[in-house]
């Protein structure tokens, strides 16, 4: 497959790298750590604010309808801004919202920050994947793109954990407000010490106008309407844990707030290890094997049928402690598969990374935002019966474990021959032809 990326352009180990990834990584983080945290504390919000499970259902799911919609759109902002602008603007946005959350006084006002919050963060990754594919070699990308999607999960635990410790302290609305600082923080720092890109560069990809022929090869490109399926069952599955996880542990197993917080962690924290775990495997089996389909469509697909399996033991399992490590070890290995998703954008999307990578992380995002969604409307139905919740959280459960099921079977027909070809339009004077984003990648 051609590299669309000049050796030239990359950030070479002696010339900063590192710092590179860190920046991208602190991205993750802070991003996640703020999204999160509301999963932890939604009782006390929904107490205070005296919202319905249906209407915390609702916020909890706010945040995907814009993160999901505008994917598309920041994608392109991502490449005729560039890079540094692009997820420069973004965060200070994000981190605003989050820090106008201690304001609310309805679901109004918290539904409005969440959508603005999700605005904000629809381009981060795509972001984060141009500057993989720009700053280092294409053994590399499993690794990098494994080491970002770990800073995601290191967020998300950190948001988990302390949120409840901090609510604690300072109540809902002054935890919303401490963790909005480090997103500032990190803006400078970027703004200062991210490279500054050429127009060209900042522009690859992005200068091609979007036509009817481009958005049809997207259409008909089978294999990415499977990257996107299982993006859709995945983050749904693995939006459980950034949701109500949380209230399970409180409403199903007894635990009060402070112990739910730090349990509802430990998924977070082992799916932080995952990818680093399934970013190193991938390109190893890439090395070993010289096949992308067994390093991204069968690493992916054992990956989260394993995760089914013990997510299943886990629910099974009477012991508070038990049943969470069984949860955290089906975590780790449902997000090892995410870095084969990840990468697989880079050698489908040719010229446009950007426009690929954002429609599989839209799908994903729908699925993140429909599945809290569902669940609300589960428990707020259950609320109304005689026996309360806490007999939905089996069915609950059984959507659960068989999205993951599906996610894994969505890999099976997957298998990459060629980046898309996309009709792009050619300079005036030009005979009209079909310009190609690379030739066969290896099997």
């Amino acid at each position: 497959m051609s590299d669309p990326n000049p050796a030239n352009d990359r950030v070479q180990p002696s010339t900063g790298w590192v710092w590179i990834l860190s920046l991208l990584c602190g991205a993750a983080t802070v991003a996640y750590v703020q999204r999160q945290c509301l999963g932890t504390v939604e009782k006390p919000i929904r107490e205070e604010l005296g919202l319905s499970f249906a209407e915390m259902g609702s916020v909890q799911a706010s945040f995907f309808l814009t993160y999901a919609l505008l994917q598309i759109p920041a994608g392109w902002v991502a490449q005729r801004w560039g890079i540094r602008k692009s997820l420069l603007s973004m965060a200070v946005v994000w981190s605003l919202a989050c820090a106008l959350i201690p304001l609310v006084r309805g679901t109004f006002d918290l539904v409005t920050l969440r959508l603005l919050m999700g605005a904000a963060q629809a381009g981060i990754f795509t972001c984060t994947t141009l500057a993989v594919r720009r700053f280092f070699v294409p053994t590399r990308y499993g690794l990098a793109n494994g080491v970002i999607a770990g800073s995601m999960q290191v967020g998300g635990f950190l948001g988990a954990v302390l949120a409840g410790w901090v609510t604690g302290l300072l109540g809902w609305r002054g935890m919303f407000l401490l963790f909005a600082l480090p997103g500032f923080v990190w803006a400078a720092l970027f703004w200062n010490w991210f490279p500054r890109e050429s127009s060209e560069a900042s522009r690859e990809g992005g200068s091609a106008p979007m036509t009817a022929a481009t958005w049809w090869s997207l259409v008909c490109a089978w294999p990415l309407w499977c990257l996107s399926g299982q993006q859709f069952l995945r983050a749904g599955a693995q939006m459980f844990f950034g949701s109500w996880f949380a209230t399970y542990l409180q409403e199903a197993r007894g635990l009060d707030l402070t112990q739910a917080g730090f349990l509802n962690g430990i998924p977070i924290a082992a799916a932080a290890l995952g990818p680093l775990a399934g970013g190193w495997a991938a390109d190893r089996l890439l090395a070993w094997s010289g096949s992308r389909r067994v390093s991204r469509q069968c690493l992916a697909s054992g990956c989260l049928m394993l995760c089914a399996l013990l997510m299943f033991l886990g629910y099974r399992t009477t012991l508070p402690a038990g049943a969470v490590a069984l949860f955290g070890l089906g975590a780790f290995f449902a997000a090892a598969a995410g870095p084969a998703a990840y990468t697989s954008t880079m050698d489908l999307g040719g010229t446009r990374l950007a426009l690929v990578f954002s429609v599989m992380n839209m799908w994903g995002n729908v699925g993140a935002a429909t599945f809290p969604k569902v669940i609300g409307q589960m428990l707020g139905a259950a609320s109304q019966r005689a026996g309360g919740t806490g007999e939905a959280w089996g069915d609950v459960f059984t959507v659960f474990i068989t999205l993951y099921v599906l996610a894994a079977l969505a890999w099976l027909p997957f298998h990459i021959r060629q980046p898309i070809e996309f009709a792009e339009p050619l300079p005036p004077g030009t005979p009209a032809d079909r310009s190609k984003s690379g030739r066969p990648a290896a099997a």
